[in-house]
């Protein structure tokens, strides 16, 4: 090897390029093939193709890092398989030196144009040969990182934006994330439903810890997906409480259904589950609507909360209801005495508020067995 190759190799084997990247050498000359194979096999692992056809085979099951590439060959020119590599996602980002004894500025043109990286004519000058093999690398594995590292980045912030929507509605969490901040709003006509196990504090002194967060975890978990499906926002858990609203962040003119569905599916959910569970919980569910606001508060752990006499009033449902039974005030019966039968209950104490009308939404009737159902008249 010439002095100058030698001193280009050495220079080439000094640079921070990944460990032995593969380079695919396609020509139909076996001389041109055996030569640049002996130029590149010390710095490099070296795949040998004869013809464009077998270039794109082997580019199919082991793609290089690089492609030096003849362009006058039979059957399928090196400006054919340029376009075949181009036109596929998987191989596009491979570098393509072309390396050809056509020298016309048309031909150099013609195969950047194709997405080459770079021309290089014959005969060739192994040291520059070699340098330009190096850069064409050291670049491909420079964009590969920053793709990589794009990939990653794009990776935690899809996490960033799932964890943020499990702590906050869609919506609230997208203002925050454009903005840094969340604007109170008012919403004019919302409904707000709270659960809570009676007699949770007795169970909780005698139940063991990790158990009684199992318990939680489980039931609460199943009230997520009710209003998931029911299109109710969970506001937080408040110990044993279960506190969650419609017609927030977006106004919707069933909110008051959605909550009476939502807590019958609660009501519904626990009692299956007390018929299999060794513990059996017991639980009050209350619903009231009206006018409240909605903010997020603090700069760390982002609370999304809202306020306002709706809320205590639907505290007090929930704790002047009855266990298994769904207790919505006077104002939220109004709402939904279309859609569901009701109990009026008649004037019940509410501490703080006095004597409150309230009503017991009656649970929908079970389908009727049909195994053994007679047809009517036979």
């Amino acid at each position: 090897m010439p002095e100058t190759a030698a001193a280009a190799v050495a220079a080439v084997a000094a640079a921070p390029v990944t460990a032995r990247p593969t380079i695919l050498v396609v020509d139909d000359t076996p001389q041109n093939l055996s030569m640049m194979s002996d130029l590149l096999e010390g710095l490099y692992n070296v795949k040998l193709a004869p013809s464009g056809a077998r270039a794109l085979k082997i580019v199919t099951t082991h793609p290089p890092d690089l492609v030096l590439l003849d362009i006058m060959m039979p059957e399928m020119d090196g400006y054919e398989v340029c376009r075949q590599l181009k036109a596929n996602p998987a191989w596009r980002n491979i570098p393509v030196i072309f390396v050809t004894a056509m020298s016309e500025i048309e031909n150099e043109e013609k195969g950047l144009a194709l997405g080459a990286v770079d021309y290089i004519t014959k005969p060739i000058s192994p040291s520059i040969m070699m340098v330009r093999v190096h850069n064409q690398l050291a670049l491909k594995f420079a964009a590969d990182a920053l793709q990589q590292q794009n990939q990653q980045l794009e990776q935690e912030k899809s996490r960033a934006r799932e964890l943020l929507h499990n702590i906050l509605p869609i919506e609230v969490a997208a203002e925050l994330s454009a903005t840094g901040k969340v604007r109170p709003v008012r919403h004019d006509a919302v409904s707000i439903l709270f659960t809570d196990f009676s007699g949770f504090t007795q169970a909780s002194a005698t139940m063991p810890a990790d158990r009684m967060v199992a318990e939680l975890n489980e039931i609460f978990a199943a009230f997520d997906d009710i209003c998931d499906e029911l299109g109710v926002e969970k506001i937080k858990t408040i110990g044993d409480a279960f506190m969650a609203a419609a017609g927030l962040p977006k106004p919707c003119d069933d909110h008051a259904q959605r909550c009476a569905r939502a807590g019958l599916r609660m009501a519904d959910y626990l009692e299956k589950r007390n018929r299999e569970a060794a513990f059996k919980w017991s639980l009050r569910i209350g619903i009231h609507s009206g006018p409240v606001v909605s903010g997020v508060v603090g700069k760390r752990k982002y609370t999304f909360d809202i306020w306002g006499d709706t809320v205590n009033t639907a505290s007090r449902m929930e704790s002047s209801g009855a266990v298994g039974r769904v207790n919505v005030s006077a104002y939220t019966y109004d709402l939904i005495r279309a859609d569901f039968k009701c109990e009026y209950r008649g004037k019940v104490e509410a501490k703080g508020k006095g004597p409150m009308d309230m009503y017991f939404v009656t649970p929908p009737a079970a389908p009727a067995d049909q195994s053994t159902g007679q047809e009517a008249g036979q």
